[in-house]
C-alpha cells in the first residue's frame, strides 16, 4: 500500500508540546480570531506505529489546505495538535485529558485503536466534544454516545463476514480462527464465525491469544495441525509477524487470511518478515476510492503516491474536512452546535463535493452540500457508522501486494 511523506515522531511530539499559551476558556468561547483546535490522537508507536505518521501528516496537510484557502467562519484557522497514544489505552487517556483540560480542543480525531477509542470515549462525551475515530471495534459506536461519535472506517461486524465470503469464494469449506484478544479483533472474529457457518462452512477451532506473548508456537501447532482450508488471523502487526514466522518455520501451508492493518502496515509487514515468509498471505481492508477526485486531491496535498492505497491517512483527511464543513454549516465553533451538522454535510441532498474547499465555497453561498470523501464515499447511520465501504482483497506475491478483487 502506501507510504506517505515521512515526518518523524519527534517532530510530531514537538508540535503537540509547543502549543500556544492556552486561556482558561474553551476555544469556541474565545474571540473570532482564535484558531479552532483539533486534537489528533495517533499511534506513533506500539502496535499501530506503522500508521501514525501517515495519519498525522494527513491531519496537518488537511488543515493547511483549508487554512491556506481562508479557513472557516470568515477566516478562523484550524490548529492541529498531535499526540502519540502509543497504541495503548492508558497513554491515550492521558493524551486526551491534556487535549481537553489544557489545550481546550473542539474535537478529537484519528484514534486508530478501538481499545483506545473505548477508553477515551467517556471523557470526550462528558465534555460534549465530538470523537471521530478510525477503529473498527463494534463497541465504539454502541451505547448512548449523545450523537458525538463518528467512525471513519468499516465496523468489525461488517468486516468479519467479508473474510468469510472471500474464503468461501476461494473454495474453503473448513476454517479456523487464531485471534488476538482485543475489542477490534474480536469484533471481526465472531461475525466471521457466524457467517462462515451460515454459508455451510465448518469451523474447526477458535483459539485466542494475548498481546505480546513470548511465543505463539502452541497456538500455531493447535490450529494449523488440523489442516483447515484457511486460517483467519485478526491481529496487529507485531503478533501477526511473529505468528507468520512460526507458521513458516513449522512448514504449514494452509493459507492465512489477515486484516490489512496487520499484514500490510504501510509495507512494514513484508519488510519485517521478508518476502518468503509473507508469500501467499491474504489480507482484506476497507479501501478508499482511489480513482475519485477526492482521493487524487488527498494524494496531491499529502505527497502520497496517487496510485497507492492509503487507508488510514485518507480517513483522517476526511475527518478534518467533515469537521470544517460542519463548523461552516452551523456557523459556530461550539461543539454542542457544529456536531449536529456532521450528518447534514455528509448525508444531505445538496451539491456533491469531493473536497473541503468546494464544500466551504458552496456553504458560504448558502447552498447545501453532501461530502464524498477520499477515504470512502460514505453516508452515516444514526449511530455514527459508515455505510457504503468497499473492501480490497489482496494477496502477497513476490514481496508485493496484489489486489485480487473489490468486495462489497
Amino acid at each position: 500500500m502506501t507510504r506517505t511523506a515521512a515526518i518523524d515522531r519527534r517532530h510530531f511530539l514537538a508540535l503537540a508540546g509547543a502549543v500556544l499559551a492556552v486561556a482558561a476558556t474553551p476555544s469556541w468561547a474565545q474571540s473570532s480570531s482564535e484558531p479552532i483546535r483539533i486534537g489528533v490522537l495517533v499511534p506513533l508507536t506500539g502496535g499501530g506505529g506503522a500508521y501514525g505518521q501517515g495519519m498525522a501528516n494527513a491531519a496537518l496537510k488537511a488543515a493547511a489546505y483549508i487554512n491556506d484557502a481562508g479557513g472557516v467562519l470568515g477566516g478562523r484557522k484550524l490548529e492541529v495538535l498531535i499526540a502519540d497514544d502509543e497504541s495503548n489505552p492508558t497513554a491515550g487517556v492521558a493524551a486526551v485529558r491534556k487535549f481537553l483540560d489544557v489545550n481546550k480542543v473542539s474535537a478529537v480525531i484519528g484514534v486508530w485503536s478501538s481499545a483506545v477509542a473505548m477508553a477515551i470515549k467517556p471523557l470526550t462525551i462528558e465534555r460534549g466534544v465530538p470523537l471521530l475515530v478510525g477503529g473498527s471495534g463494534d463497541e465504539v459506536t454502541q451505547g448512548d454516545n449523545k450523537g458525538l461519535v463518528y467512525r471513519f472506517q468499516a465496523r468489525g461486524a461488517d468486516w468479519g463476514p467479508t473474510f468469510a465470503r472471500a474464503i468461501k469464494q476461494a473454495g474453503g469449506k473448513k476454517a479456523s480462527v487464531l485471534a488476538l484478544q482485543t475489542p477490534f479483533t474480536l469484533s471481526l472474529a465472531n461475525p466471521f464465525v457466524e457467517t462462515f457457518k451460515q454459508g455451510g462452512g465448518e469451523i474447526l477451532d477458535v483459539v485466542y491469544y494475548n498481546p505480546n506473548q513470548a511465543s505463539y508456537r502452541a497456538e500455531v501447532e493447535k490450529v494449523f495441525s488440523r489442516e483447515p482450508d484457511a486460517v483467519f488471523i485478526p491481529s496487529y502487526l507485531p503478533d501477526l509477524s511473529a505468528i507468520a514466522r512460526e507458521v513458516f518455520r513449522a512448514g504449514f501451508t494452509t493459507p492465512i487470511y489477515a486484516n490489512s492493518s496487520a499484514a500490510d502496515a504501510e509495507g512494514a509487514f513484508i519488510k519485517g518478515v521478508g518476502a518468503e515468509v509473507a508469500e501467499g498471505i491474504h489480507h482484506i481492508q476497507s479501501i478508499p476510492p482511489v480513482d475519485s477526485t477526492a482521493y487524487q486531491t488527498f494524494a496531491k496535498q499529502t505527497g502520497t503516491d496517487p496510485k497507492s492505497i492509503s487507508i488510514f491517512p485518507s480517513n483522517v483527511w476526511d475527518e478534518i474536512a467533515v469537521l470544517a464543513l460542519a463548523i461552516e454549516q452551523s456557523g459556530s465553533s461550539d461543539p454542542a452546535v457544529f456536531t449536529k451538522a456532521i450528518p447534514t454535510v455528509v448525508n444531505g441532498n445538496g451539491l456533491k463535493v469531493e473536497n473541503a474547499l468546494d464544500g466551504l465555497k458552496a456553504l458560504r453561498g448558502k447552498q447545501a452540500v453532501a461530502y464524498s470523501g477520499a477515504g470512502s464515499q460514505f453516508t452515516f447511520t444514526p449511530s455514527g457508522d459508515q455505510l457504503n465501504r468497499e473492501f480490497g482483497h489482496f494477496v502477497i506475491k513476490n514481496g508485493a501486494n496484489q489486489l485480487l478483487e473489490v468486495l462489497r
